[in-house]
């Protein structure tokens, strides 16, 4: 029976000419989006490179998501950047929260019960590093530990207040010590915005993101600056003796990231007074097109 009915079909030119023509319009789609999406690209990078200096836009979204009442109130009472968006900045902003909290795990350490406050606070400090990109996920993180206080790694046996262990796709933080960095807004020393940082430094530099548009961004930024440093000796010299990034910052080149982009989202306008050349990098390396930046 079946083959009968297999044979009536390559019979029937009818039904030939239709399978026929379904697959060339499939086809055709399937080649319009992909020469469609290559131009895009193309053009994005055109205007990058030599126009904007950013991604042609930002926000792009099926469905915008909203979070609970109760967690709108801790931002808009704990978390100042936030405040300083606007309406629809706001709701934009909600949306990438509520991504980060579904798709990353919180564990509590030590006795650590991870609640609402935990959640908000940790999501909105990455989202906000972030902010000023299209592509704002944290590629090697899935994972938020949180202990009470500062704790005791077996990797290094030494206490740390935060970690960020990329093979545990884990950031790690003392919760006393991640409240203390929101706590005193002012002295470029903010535990989260440091490890998200060394989280997305980290990401950026996988050879599989590289060539993501987030990636590029972050790193033609990241080579401007140091550029700029490493060929201007008085700049150099006036790094080293401003006290203005603190002593940490000249570890190694990571921790010189992470200080440096603490110091631009806690003191804009004392970065800017001081360094304002690498201030403007910074901003563009960022896209951090905000108010009171």
């Amino acid at each position: 029976m079946l083959l009968e009915v297999e044979t009536k079909l390559e019979e029937n030119p009818v039904v030939i000419e239709y399978v026929t023509n379904v697959g060339i319009i499939l086809l055709a789609i399937f080649i319009t989006v992909i020469s469609l999406i290559w131009c895009f690209k193309l053009i994005e990078s055109i205007y990058i490179d030599y126009i904007g200096g950013k991604p042609l836009f930002r926000h792009l979204y099926y469905r915008v998501r909203d979070l609970k009442s109760n967690q709108k109130r801790i931002l808009e009472s704990q978390f100042k950047f936030y405040n300083t968006l606007s309406v629809k900045e706001r709701r934009y902003f909600r949306h990438r929260i509520h991504k980060f909290l579904n798709t990353t795990e919180f564990v509590g350490k030590d006795g650590v019960i991870i609640t609402d406050q935990h959640r908000i606070l940790v999501a909105a400090t990455a989202i906000m590093l972030t902010f000023g990109y299209r592509d704002y996920a944290i590629r090697l993180v899935d994972k938020i530990l949180i202990y009470p206080a500062s704790f005791y790694s077996n990797l290094d046996k030494a206490y740390h207040k935060g970690h960020f262990n990329p093979g545990f796709r884990a950031v790690i933080f003392s919760w006393e010590d991640f409240l203390i960095g929101y706590k005193i807004e002012d002295d470029n020393l903010n535990l989260g915005i440091h490890e998200f940082i060394h989280a997305l430094h980290l990401s950026y530099l996988k050879a599989e993101y590289k060539n993501e548009v987030t990636a590029y961004l972050f790193l033609r930024g990241l080579e401007a600056v140091t550029d700029y440093i490493n060929s201007n000796t008085v700049c150099k010299n006036k790094i080293r003796n401003s006290d203005y990034f603190r002593e940490y910052a000249f570890e190694n080149d990571f921790e010189f990231v992470a200080v440096l982009i603490e110091s631009f989202i806690e003191t804009p306008s004392e970065f800017k007074t001081q360094f304002p050349e690498i201030y403007n990098k910074v901003k563009q390396m960022l896209n951090f097109n905000f108010k009171g930046y």
